[in-house]
């Protein structure tokens, strides 16, 4: 019976020292030299890449306007520092430029942002990447002001338009042309006029007649073509079996009918519509003139 009992205790404890080293052989293993707290892991156990806009936040410095110049120029106090800032990536007609003079909805503009960034107003500015200046020695930066990035609600109100874009400062670019295009399509402000703003800048001839819309008829020798034309026989035209009806401007999205101020404009670009209504389906709109 003692034998039994001493076969029966050798037993139980080869037993436990076996399933002892079965648990300490399956335990995980942790490289010491891994960081795995800092790389997310997806899971297929891949290491997921973390973008720069995860990495950084945008900095933003507290300052108070002193002075309007224009609508997409100020004067900031800034650190105690005055600087003349100039907003990245958008740009208002002109008010008091010694060539161009007053342009179309340059004192709409510059009354909305003397509206918006009054004196004494206290805002945030993000400046450009490297804290940039113009060749004319502003400081270029985006305003926030209660919150709203500035730059993007004169683009809202159609007072602007997407420009003077270069890198490094592209940050916001693609939601910037997203805005302008919503106004282009609603034909509120510089959008308004057909032509008016392009991408070239501001053409004021269009609004004042110094470039009539029908310089491409005449009777005898052809009108001479600007550097803003093109000739008709380059243009593009869409949607040819409608030809000589509707007439769409795929670019400002406004489309004329025959005896309309601006039918006869040259455009780059031309999409023909059977009727109103087809046009308006497309999203176009139909020209004030």
């Amino acid at each position: 019976m003692k034998k039994v009992f001493t076969r029966i205790s050798i037993i139980l404890l080869l037993t436990m020292m076996a399933v002892t080293g079965c648990s300490t052989s399956n335990s995980t293993y942790r490289d010491p030299s891994s960081n795995q707290s800092s790389v997310p892991i997806d899971s297929n156990g891949q290491k997921q890449s973390i973008t720069s806009s995860q990495q950084t936040d945008k900095k933003l410095l507290p300052a108070t306007i002193v002075k309007n110049i224009d609508g997409d120029t100020v004067v900031i106090n800034l650190n105690g520092r005055e600087e003349k800032v100039r907003m990245l990536c958008v740009d208002t007609p002109e008010t008091h430029h010694p060539r161009l003079g007053v342009q179309p909805f340059g004192p709409e503009a510059s009354a909305y942002t003397k509206q918006i960034l009054p004196v004494g107003k206290k805002v945030q500015i993000e400046t450009g990447i490297g804290d940039g200046r113009d060749k004319y020695g502003r400081l270029l930066a985006y305003i926030y002001v209660d919150g709203k990035m500035f730059n993007e609600m004169l683009l809202e109100k159609g007072l602007a338009r997407v420009a003077y874009v270069y890198a490094p400062n592209t940050k916001y670019v693609d939601q910037f042309y997203t805005i302008q295009k919503k106004a282009q399509k609603q034909g509120i402000g510089i959008w308004s006029i057909e032509n008016y703003a392009k991408e070239d800048g501001y053409h004021e001839e269009v609004v004042n007649g110094t470039v009539s819309p029908s310089a491409t008829k005449s009777s005898g020798s052809p009108a001479p073509i600007s550097s803003n034309q093109k000739n008709s026989n380059d243009d593009k035209e869409t949607n040819l079996n409608c030809k000589g009806k509707i007439k769409g401007n795929p670019n400002s999205h406004i489309y004329h009918v025959p005896g309309g101020a601006y039918y006869d404009t040259t455009m780059n670009h031309i999409v023909w519509f059977c009727s109103e209504q087809q046009a308006k389906q497309a999203g176009y709109r139909k020209s004030k003139r």
